[in-house]
């Protein structure tokens, strides 16, 4: 039984910094957009209820169409999932949901075979079916799966636990860095980001070697929510790191691609 949260400190503030971001499957990812969570309480952990649009994500509507998502700030040893639309006459449901973390050593699985309809540990070759449940290799564990339900008409509902309510206090620092978009991009591109309490915050784009390509905004964050538009229309095509340091510690990194 879900309980609705009558008071939370900073809500407004908890929903943009769990707020997931929701990608294509297949390489190169492109970014489809953002959903913020209903925040409930479930035990002692806060709860995210992500409601998920087949109207706005049409990549899900043909069987083993597949998003992928990634859940930022949470405890989650490895915050991205996979949703696929599987034939429900095999799989009694129509959505399924598995953490991408091999439970062996920790590495991503790779796209979903197409005609196997398995994942492939990208480290080791674990086999997984699309359930996660083990199928051969030497992670003898299943993929990690996640609750969701399907309302039998537009929406998908992914449950998430996204922390415990006991460290959900007035003292506890917050901070998000959101993926910029669009991404890939050619011309501007909106990079979001904000902390709960004032702070000195830097971000930078760098290269893949290291080298920083232009700092994008340095000084005190006081804003919950700031907006930079970064024009990347004379930067040369390829991957880039957006990188935020808050209070001159490492917090986040983002992968920006221009394309031209």
């Amino acid at each position: 039984m879900f309980t609705k949260l009558v008071k939370l400190d900073r809500r407004d503030f908890l929903e943009l910094i769990f707020t997931i971001t929701i990608t294509e499957f297949i390489y190169p990812h492109k970014l489809l957009g953002f959903i913020k969570p209903n925040l409930l309480k479930k035990g002692d952990y806060l709860q995210g209820i992500y409601g998920i649009s087949l109207d706005n994500y049409p990549e899900l509507l043909p069987i083993w169409g597949s998003i992928r998502i990634k859940i930022e700030n949470t405890l989650m040893f490895y915050p991205q999932v996979i949703i696929v639309h599987v034939p429900k006459e095999e799989y009694g449901v129509e959505f399924i949901a598995v953490c991408e973390r091999c439970p062996h050593e920790g590495y991503p699985v790779k796209d979903l075979d197409p005609d196997l309809h398995l994942f492939e540990c990208s480290g080791h070759g674990t086999l997984f079916d699309v359930t996660g449940r083990y199928v051969w290799g030497p992670a003898s564990r299943d993929l990690e799966r996640l609750n969701l339900e399907y309302d039998g008409d537009k929406t998908i509902y992914l449950e998430v636990a996204l922390y415990p309510l006991n460290m959900l206090n007035e003292e506890r620092e917050f901070a998000y860095l959101r993926q910029n978009f669009p991404n890939p991009c050619s011309d501007k591109t909106k990079i979001v980001f904000g902390t709960s309490k004032p702070a000195n915050v830097d971000i930078f784009l760098v290269d893949f070697k290291g080298n920083v390509v232009q700092k994008i905004f340095s000084g005190l964050c006081t804003e919950k929510i700031n907006e930079i538009i970064l024009d990347v229309s004379n930067f040369t095509s390829g991957s880039y790191i957006l990188k935020m340091n808050v209070d001159g510690k490492h917090f986040f990194t983002k992968k920006l691609i221009v394309e031209h």
